[in-house]
């Protein structure tokens, strides 16, 4: 039996089953349109307690089935093909060994080779053989058609190779089988604490406003709580340190934190709308990163918005009338504008704390809520102080209470997730002069 001196932490023992009184829902009955919508949001989807402060999902996606073309040989000694490829002629295609390069060709597929500039010359081939050799690797093709695309048009210009079926002769026996790997994924538990302190003087005063002075405080202090758990699901990132008392220190990483590179974008510095207004450009930036956001998963998604993009866009509609709104109400009364796209519908809700900040108030943040999971290993549950009750001397001479969970986001296929900026330039003042331009 292994003895542990001094405080025990999860590093040190597994984690208890036990599971206090959840505070959770209550933060969403006493703000069903407050700073906590995605608390709120979040305790409508599907959650589960955790066994560690890590916790892991699994995801697959769409393969690729593509492979970027690097060279294209018309022999095994390495000629370089120029053209005139016939039905039947065997080209070596090179492209590089990878997660999605030749390692999602086999023999037998049926592969189209493009040149992504120009699709009215592609070509139809069959694969003959895959040899893997890192960023040498070939793809031995058959031509099921004539490259007579003419010299600077044609197959010597090719840079991608997709599959797009497979071919079997009668009587064939069964080719062989490719299996994809699901993607590994991780995020922390992060500990929230929010505390209250009054002497023991001050509960027993009399106050004016209703309430008493504890129950006043022990609801601000609840509502702190929500409002610093909001920040980190939105704002915060993935860490894992040793903190000052010696112990593991954990941040769980928001949903921001998730938004992949491509899918971020700022009308302020997207080079294609340079030298562009928001009131001439605006709307052909959106539907740029629109496109890209609603390739993947369903065609629905929510937006978390300040009111200056909300002002952005009411500004562009009045002037060119290209985007629908609809007013609606969803759950617990909470209002929200519906926008239909031509590529999905959104759901937008301008949200105190992207309002509140002025850096994120001209902001949009879109996701799929049915891709988030709320993950604990304790629910929102009070930590209340009974030293007055009892009578303790040792104690200080009031109470210091408070609201503790441990809890983190398992957040979903990343592609389908969205950060936008620089709505409207930016500011309310930029309107006069966009509209003194135009």
């Amino acid at each position: 039996m292994q003895a542990f001196l001094n405080m025990r932490s999860s590093a040190s023992h597994a984690d208890s089953d036990f599971r206090p009184k959840s505070w959770r829902e209550k933060i969403l009955r006493m703000y069903p349109n407050g700073s906590v919508s995605l608390t709120a949001l979040t305790a409508l989807m599907p959650s589960s307690m955790v066994t560690d402060p890590q916790f892991h999902w699994f995801e697959k996606g769409l393969p690729p089935q593509a492979a970027t073309v690097t060279a294209v040989k018309s022999d095994q000694a390495g000629t370089d093909y120029v053209s005139g490829g016939v039905a039947g002629q065997v080209l070596y295609i090179t492209a590089t060994e990878e997660t999605t390069g030749v390692s999602e060709f086999r023999q037998g597929h049926q592969v189209l080779l493009r040149d992504s500039s120009n699709l009215t010359v592609d070509v139809n081939a069959k694969v003959l053989s895959v040899t893997k050799n890192g960023t040498t690797s070939t793809i031995a093709v058959k031509l099921l058609e004539a490259d007579d695309n003419g010299v600077g048009n044609d197959l010597s210009d090719c840079d991608r190779i997709l599959i797009i079926g497979n071919i079997n002769p009668e009587g064939s026996q069964m080719p062989d089988s490719i299996a994809y790997d699901p993607d590994k994924k991780y995020n922390y538990t992060q500990i929230f604490r929010t505390s209250l302190s009054l002497t023991r003087t001050r509960m027993r005063t009399k106050v004016r406003y209703g309430s008493s002075a504890y129950q006043e405080a022990k609801r601000d202090c609840l509502e702190r709580h929500g409002i610093e758990m909001e920040k980190a699901f939105l704002w915060g990132i993935m860490t894992e340190f040793t903190g000052e008392n010696g112990q593991p220190e954990r941040t769980t990483g928001g949903v921001c934190s998730f938004v992949p590179s491509e899918n971020r974008s700022d009308y302020r510095t997207d080079s294609d709308f340079d030298g562009f207004t928001w009131m001439q450009a605006g709307g052909e930036w959106l539907n740029k990163w629109l496109e890209v956001c609603f390739r993947y998963g369903s065609k629905n998604r929510t937006a978390y918005v300040g009111s200056g993009t909300m002002l952005a866009l009411n500004k562009y509609v009045e002037q060119r009338g290209q985007f629908q709104f609809t007013p609606k109400t969803i759950s617990y009364g909470i209002k929200i504008t519906e926008w239909v796209t031509p590529f999905g519908s959104i759901d937008m809700y301008i949200h105190p704390l992207f309002s509140f900040e002025p850096s994120n108030r001209y902001s949009m943040l879109l996701f799929d809520p049915a891709n988030i999971r709320y993950n604990y290993i304790d629910d929102t549950y009070f930590q209340a102080d009974s030293s007055l009750k009892e009578g303790s001397w040792v104690n200080i001479d009031g109470i210091k209470e408070g609201f503790l969970t441990e809890c983190g986001l398992e957040v979903h296929h990343a592609s389908t997730l969205m950060l936008l900026n620089g709505f409207g330039y930016g500011s309310y003042e930029s309107f006069r002069v966009i509209q003194m331009k135009d």
